[in-house]
């Protein structure tokens, strides 16, 4: 069965174990039986720990460039490797964020939210409330709906992100279509009028996979089969891995629920443009 994980993480990254040079993911990927990955380090406005591109010089910064050679020149046969970016708070700097999403060295471009203007990441959050928590969640989906309009990214990253924290702080807030439905829908429609697709993120639907597991996917089965309702069609399946142990980890479980719930196509990227390849 074609397994495809759009979401990794290397060395690149930050928050990524420092063993995790994308030779060594690509070779745990394929153990997992995934046979095309794409990897996307972080690349967060306003977090110097990220990747920084620009605002003034737009070149592929040389640590990616140098693992993505060696990757391909190190990685077993039978893995196609994809570069890519996840590419966070690209509403806060639309002018920068289309300008990256036009260099032509990536693939893809996951477009993700992690932090709201004038706050840390919901990771450094002190949560005290419900009512907390609930206000943040519709200033989430505001923001995510901004973004949703500008064409800096090719599929929405991890929607729901905050859930992990809030969660492990002890608030059990829920992303629900009762609560939410208006801001979710114009969302995911938002989304579809402009071609551009979800992400099943699975770092939390199995054991052993984020460290802050819920045992669920983000978006939500329920945000999930409200978008194909609405007739989107574009999911890309992600391990979220930041650790040779949790690379490809849940992408075979994400794709059976991508089939559970109705989808028959999973896509993968080249140059940006959207290639669908059915489920098994």
């Amino acid at each position: 069965m074609f397994l495809a994980d759009y979401h990794v993480h290397s060395c690149c990254s930050f928050d990524a174990d420092s063993k995790a040079r994308m030779s060594e993911m690509a070779r745990a990927e394929l153990k997992r039986g995934v046979t095309e990955i794409c990897f996307t380090d972080h690349c967060d406005f306003g977090c110097q720990e990220t990747i920084q591109i620009g605002p003034n010089n737009f070149q592929l910064p040389k640590s990616q460039a140098h693992q993505f050679i060696d990757a391909m020149e190190r990685a077993p046969e039978g893995i196609d490797i994809r570069l890519g970016l996840e590419l966070g708070e690209g509403n806060h700097d639309t002018a920068r964020a289309k300008r990256i999403y036009a260099m032509p060295e990536y693939d893809f471009i996951l477009g993700s939210l992690h932090n709201l203007r004038g706050e840390k990441d919901f990771y450094y959050i002190e949560y005290e409330s419900l009512e907390q928590c609930y206000e943040l969640y519709e200033r989430y989906l505001d923001e995510l709906i901004e973004l949703a309009s500008i064409p800096c990214f090719d599929v929405m990253a991890h929607i729901g992100y905050c859930l992990r924290y809030m969660h492990k702080r002890g608030f059990e807030a829920e992303l629900t279509l009762e609560r939410y439905g208006d801001r979710v829908d114009t969302l995911l429609r938002t989304l579809i009028e402009n071609g551009r697709g979800i992400e099943l993120n699975c770092a939390s639907l199995v054991p052993g996979g984020h460290a802050d597991a819920l045992l669920m996917p983000f978006p939500s089965v329920p945000i999930l089969r409200r978008y194909r309702e609405l007739g989107g069609d574009i999911v890309t399946v992600g391990s979220d891995a930041h650790n040779v142990k949790s690379a490809g980890l849940g992408v075979a479980e994400g794709y059976e629920l991508l089939r559970e719930n109705g989808f028959r196509y999973v896509a993968t990227y080249r140059h940006h443009k959207a290639e669908f390849k059915r489920l098994g």
